[in-house]
């Protein structure tokens, strides 16, 4: 019996910085939020061997390189894809944080990715350019294989064209999967 291919797509909130008004992902739910990933995709890989499961994420502080940390504990390689130039997308969606060390973490997992399964897709930075990283990540995991979205995500409205929930959406609308949510606000 041939086991088919798994794409696991993620997508999640950044880190808080610290002026941010109404919390969402406080830097004290990080190593929590890294179990629960931990957890979800190893439900997901219970049948497949790690060879057979490819992870498809961008690369912002947080979630996405929890994501990134997480599957290559695992030996589960990852495809990572901005929107833009590492070095804006550092400044944009990395930096900001006194604790974590997210722009080393960042630049780590950057360089130790073989350079066709990291994409820079050069656009502008615009609500439209993360967007369009989303349907890219999207349209990658579904040429890989059988895709499942896990998305670490408070449930609100209220994000962006490219944010999390916008993500979320169009996942649902374009391949009707349901991801499995961890709620930030369940992990304190």
């Amino acid at each position: 019996m041939r086991t088919s291919t798994l794409s696991i797509l993620f997508t999640g909130h950044m880190v808080d910085l610290p002026d941010r008004t109404s919390p969402r992902f406080p830097p004290v739910l990080v190593e929590a939020a890294r179990e629960e990933i931990a957890s979800h995709v190893r439900n997901h890989i219970t049948t497949r061997s790690a060879e057979a499961v490819k992870g498809f994420a961008s690369l912002a502080r947080g979630g996405d390189i929890l994501f990134h940390e997480v599957c290559r504990s695992l030996g589960i390689d990852t495809v990572i894809v901005l929107p833009f130039s590492p070095e804006e997308f550092l400044a944009t969606s990395v930096e900001g944080l006194d604790s974590g060390d997210w722009p080393g973490r960042f630049r780590k997992l950057w360089e130790r990715t073989a350079p066709d399964a990291r994409l820079n897709l050069g656009l502008q930075k615009s609500d439209a350019a993360y967007s369009a990283c989303n349907k890219e990540l999207l349209k990658l995991s579904q040429a890989y294989g059988d895709v499942q979205m896990i998305a670490l995500w408070d449930g609100s409205g209220g994000d962006d064209i490219g944010g999390t929930g916008h993500f979320i959406k169009c996942v649902k609308e374009v391949s009707g999967l349901e991801p499995d949510i961890i709620d930030p606000k369940k992990l304190f």
